[in-house]
């Protein structure tokens, strides 16, 4: 036991010497070391720190971006204009058409028939006015004819008068010689005779142009509603004929109506019709995307909007390429409500459960054409727009004037197969009048 008390001590005296030699004293070299290092760290957090700084001063501030940005484009629903079984389908989906090329062809044959039908139906009513010309003209003629009937009974009632008023002048003659004696009493017969007969006259002539004169006005009555539908109006003109011709103009339009042409160029979309299956006048037969004049809606935070402008140059980045594409662009417009405001359910704030949420405005950004060619896009492709946001001559984000229309139809395709069909209809009307004139 006192063995084991000994020992103790003298460990604990041994422990203490441990402690208390030069090695395990603190070294001051390695101390200052770690507070270089903290300096260095403290000094290089500063500098970065300065540089973020510098960098926003500079650059960031100068920039709105937003990865809440899509691809878009004006997308065409092409509908049938007139009814009809589908007989021919033209191209698949991704398929590139130019404006003008045959998507879907109808079956025609009703629309051949109605234009034969509305042909003879102009053929019919141009002879019909043209019946109506000739007895309006055949009528004309007539009440010449009863003129001049009336005159002569005019000229007859004007000698009648006058040859009665000779009569009875030379009858008074007579009978005044008679009363004198100068001539006998049986001479005076023939006189009375010749006066009667000039009044018989008379009578006779006032009563033919008293009834040349009811025939006058009823030929001239006649005449009048013969020439009412006519007068003044030359026979191409005329209301029958020219309702025909538009019926005609109408058949011909639908006749070329049953070839659906692609409105514009672009790339066509799935299918909507298969052939045989029969289609109704309004109803989408396929769907045509102009992508080459594709733009971009970025839906930028309200924060944002205070320097945005239109005119302002911007960089966009299709998630489809990666980093690897860059297009160019600029703000062409700033929609002027935010999308919660123009969604189908706008929202209702006037709650006790409001939560206020960061809302965002489109904003279009049109792309360089050069570009889209080059790296073609597709409608709803996500992108990252990154807008340049230095002063310039950009416009404020107010609607900005317009020099011409924003979508205009354009001079081929349906617009001039439509122009060349009423030019065809023109030939064909003056053809079946020319024909049905003489």
């Amino acid at each position: 036991m006192n063995n084991a008390n000994e020992t103790a001590p003298a460990l604990d005296s041994a422990s203490g010497a441990a402690a208390n030699s030069p090695a395990s004293a603190p070294t001051p070299g390695l101390s200052s070391a770690r507070r270089r290092a903290l300096a260095m760290v403290f000094a290089l957090a500063a500098v970065l720190a300065l540089a973020a700084a510098a960098w926003w001063w500079l650059q960031g501030r100068w920039h709105a971006s937003t990865n809440d940005a899509y691809v878009n484009a004006d997308v065409t629903q092409v509908a049938a204009q007139v009814g009809g079984s589908v007989e021919v389908v033209n191209g698949a989906a991704g398929q590139r058409v130019h404006a003008g090329e045959l998507l879907v062809q109808l079956d025609d044959a009703d629309a051949r028939l109605a234009v034969h039908k509305a042909e003879a139906e102009l053929a019919k009513a141009v002879r019909a006015a043209r019946g109506l010309t000739r007895t309006a003209d055949a009528a004309g003629t007539t009440v010449a004819q009863r003129r001049a009937e009336q005159a002569a009974a005019d000229a007859a009632l004007q000698s009648a008068a006058a040859t009665q008023a000779k009569a009875q002048s030379d009858l008074l003659r007579e009978q005044d010689l008679a009363h004198r004696g100068f001539i006998s009493a049986q001479a005076l017969v023939a006189y009375r005779t010749a006066l009667a007969a000039a009044q018989a006259q008379h009578r006779a002539a006032d009563e033919s142009l008293r009834a040349a004169g009811a025939v006058l006005s009823e030929s001239s009555a006649r005449a009048q509603a013969a020439a009412a539908p006519v007068a003044g109006v030359p026979l191409a003109r005329q209301p029958d004929v020219e309702m025909a011709a538009a019926t005609l103009r109408q058949a011909v339009l639908d006749l070329d109506r049953t070839r659906i042409l692609a409105p514009r160029d672009g790339v066509t979309g799935p299918r909507v019709v298969q052939p045989g299956e029969h289609v109704s006048a309004g109803e989408a037969v396929a769907t045509v995307v102009p992508v080459a004049h594709a733009w971009v809606d970025a839906n930028f935070k309200e924060s944002d909007l205070a320097q945005l402008r239109v005119g302002q140059p911007a960089r966009l980045v299709a998630d489809a390429y990666g980093g690897s594409v860059t297009y160019r662009g600029h703000v062409a417009g700033i929609t002027p409500a935010t999308g919660s405001a123009l969604s189908l359910l706008p929202a209702q704030n006037a709650t006790g459960n409001w939560i206020k949420v960061v809302q965002r405005v489109p904003v279009r950004i049109a792309l360089d054409p050069a570009e889209l060619a080059k790296h073609p896009l597709q409608v709803g492709l996500s992108m990252t727009v990154d807008v340049d946001l230095h002063p310039n001559d950009a416009q404020p984000p107010a609607t900005t004037a317009r020099a011409g229309p924003a979508l205009a139809t354009p001079t081929t395709g349906p617009a001039a197969a439509a122009d060349a069909a009423l030019r065809d209809a023109d030939a064909r009307v003056a053809a079946v009048i020319a024909a049905n004139a003489r």
